[in-house]
């Protein structure tokens, strides 16, 4: 067979083989991760597993994704396993290699997202290593470094006792809360002989399945689901539903059963999901904190931050405010507490529930809907009330949309274009074209404009804060969808894509249909507001909040720096006249070749944050 060259450049013979005299240690590895699932490694090459390089470049079976720095390897296989919620492998290089890749690594922690990450090491046994380099890149223990953001990491002793950790890797991985894995392979058992250690890998797999979702408790599930029935002022809070079609699916049901707002809350850094569509009228995500200072009952569905929701947080006065009533029940499905580390924080706050279901999300609203159902069928509630709420709520939601519209549509003049102008020029190039959001939001005015009705629309984004993600994991999606008809776009800030301009390479090599709109606005635009309200605070030049904070001048040229990677694009589009005919040719080229794009516009600062 002849292999993708996009992928690797090996052509394989028939039995995956090119005429090798014998098998290695990593030979056995490859076969096995086909046997997992696995469906693409990327990495950057590295000497400590270069025996593994020559079984995947040998056999021809596993593709290769070439990567030019271990921070978007990580990156691609976070954006992939978000697009398709299957795995991708990342090798890593000893211990540079996972030094490059610890932020990713970090943000796909956050994200709660399954990755395989395989390092390998200079041989344990001392008398073996080389001179000088195998002793600076050898570790003891090599995942003493990332121990703290992963789920479970391994470094098996021989050969034959890696079969066995990757088998547990993938299950724990797989398992909710979700997270990335690291084993450690060593160099010496992948380039020895696969003979002593074959047996070892002649696992039947199906007999390694991962566990069963876990069901909520049946007396904490009727509790909350007579909350719901009987409240006059509910309201859901939404984080990570999206991640399952079916709990999204679910959500939408009861929410329409009994006119339930839903927020699905709006942040810079955090929403890591599409947990609601975006033009149901029961979404109120505009809305959340008239909504949340209002409600008898609280309903938070695997939320990262509900302290965080369900609170007026005011740093510069050091105190915290909660604006839910003191008589309002609240009600938590989650199982962060079981993923919980105490090296970083990720975990917020600790918000009191009168409930906390510790199940997964698909199987708790199943039963929820179902048993609120019954409810309804034996006359619980008040169905008047109930459809005024409805009434209520629509005419709301409708509101909010019409004067979104209206203020994206009407652009701006002056000094670069707005976020909501941009959002409102692509969504409406867009259509007809099934888009995937793969990274960035625009302000959340992607999310406020599009019409967003399916978990696969957008991907969320980089779950840790971390600058270096949305190329990446573009890439990663766009990969995913290389085949068919979708458009992956990435609304990429440009501070961000500074970190890993290199993955343009990447998007060239591979071919993937994604459209890049970078949203330049010329600075690090958080660092700007966070200037911004030092010096309010303060009481300084407002002159000096951007020193220090602006990229440029010089100014990037982006157009440029794509086509230097072989990535085509245009601009930068500063007028917001020239936007829709430059944004319709950026989408028929993506549509049209199958191939990146890049459009740089010019985005603007708000004088005030």
């Amino acid at each position: 067979m002849t292999v993708d060259p996009r992928t690797t450049a090996a052509s394989a013979a028939p039995d995956g083989r090119n005429g090798s005299a014998g098998e290695f240690g990593s030979d056995l590895l490859v076969d096995l991760l086909g046997d997992l699932g696995i469906e693409y490694i990327a990495f950057n090459p590295g000497a400590t597993f270069r025996g593994l390089h020559d079984s995947l470049a040998e056999k021809g079976t596993l593709p290769i994704v070439v990567c030019l720095h271990e921070e978007v390897s990580v990156a691609i296989a976070h954006g992939y396993a978000k697009a398709t919620r299957r795995p991708m492998a990342v090798a890593l290089h000893d211990v540079v290699g996972l030094q490059h890749a610890a932020m990713a690594i970090y943000n796909a922690w956050c994200d709660r997202v399954p990755i395989l990450l395989l390092g390998s090491t200079g041989p344990m046994d001392a008398t073996k290593r080389r001179p000088w380099i195998d002793w600076i890149h050898t570790a003891n223990v090599q995942a003493q470094q990332v121990r703290d953001y992963v789920k479970w990491d391994d470094q098996p002793g021989s050969l034959a006792a890696t079969p066995e950790s990757l088998v547990r890797a993938m299950r724990l991985m797989k398992t909710e809360p979700q997270a990335p894995v690291y084993i450690c392979t060593d160099t010496e058992h992948l380039e020895e002989s696969a003979e002593p250690a074959r047996r070892a890998f002649d696992l039947d797999l199906e007999r390694f399945p991962a566990p069963a979702p876990t069901p909520p408790d049946p007396a904490a599930l009727d509790q909350v689901a007579r909350w719901l029935v009987e409240a006059r002022r509910p309201v859901v809070i939404a984080d990570l539903v999206g991640r399952s079609e079916a709990a999204f699916e679910a959500l939408i049901e009861l929410a329409e059963l009994l006119a339930l707002p839903v927020i699905d809350p709006e942040g810079e850094y955090w929403k890591n999901a599409l947990n609601f569509p975006t033009r149901h009228p029961l979404n109120l995500s505009g809305d959340q904190h008239r909504l949340v200072a209002d409600a008898d009952v609280v309903l938070g569905l695997e939320c990262r931050d509900l302290f965080g929701v369900l609170s007026q947080v005011e740093p510069e006065e050091s105190a915290v405010h909660s604006i839910t009533p003191v008589d309002a029940k609240v009600a938590h499905v989650s199982l962060s507490h079981l993923i919980t580390r105490s090296w970083t924080a990720d975990f917020s706050r600790l918000q009191p529930v009168d409930v906390h279901l510790a199940s997964e999300l698909e199987p708790t609203l199943s039963a929820l809907l179902a048993r609120c159902r019954e409810l309804l069928a034996e006359g619980a509630g008040d169905a008047a009330t109930r459809e005024q709420r409805r009434e209520q709520l629509v005419a709301a939601s409708a509101d909010l949309r019409r004067r979104w519209d209206a203020e994206a549509a009407a652009g701006r003049e002056g000094e670069g274009i707005s976020q909501a102008y941009l959002a409102h020029v692509i969504g409406a190039g867009l259509r007809g074209h099934s888009p995937v959001l793969a990274n960035g939001h625009l302000g959340n005015w992607a999310l406020r404009l599009w019409d967003l009705d399916h978990t696969d629309q957008y991907l969320g984004g980089q779950g840790g804060g971390g600058l270096g993600y949305g190329l990446g994991a573009s890439i990663g999606a766009a990969l995913a969808h290389r085949e068919g008809e979708r458009i992956v776009v990435d609304l990429q800030s440009d501070g961000d894509a500074l970190f890993t301009p290199e993955a343009l390479w990447t998007a060239a090599h591979q071919e993937v249909p994604l459209l890049i709109v970078m949203d330049n606005n010329r600075a690090y635009y958080n660092s700007v507001k966070h200037g911004r309200r030092i010096v309010e605070v303060r009481g300084r030049s407002f002159e000096n909040s951007e020193i220090g904070t602006t990229i440029g001048p010089p100014f990037v040229d982006f157009a440029a720096l794509a086509r230097s990677f072989s990535v085509e694009a245009a601009g930068p589009i500063a007028d917001p006249a020239d936007l829709p005919a430059a944004v319709e040719k950026a989408i028929a080229w993506v549509a049209e070749r199958r191939r990146p794009y890049l459009l740089d516009v010019i985005t603007e600062r708000p004088e005030r944050a």
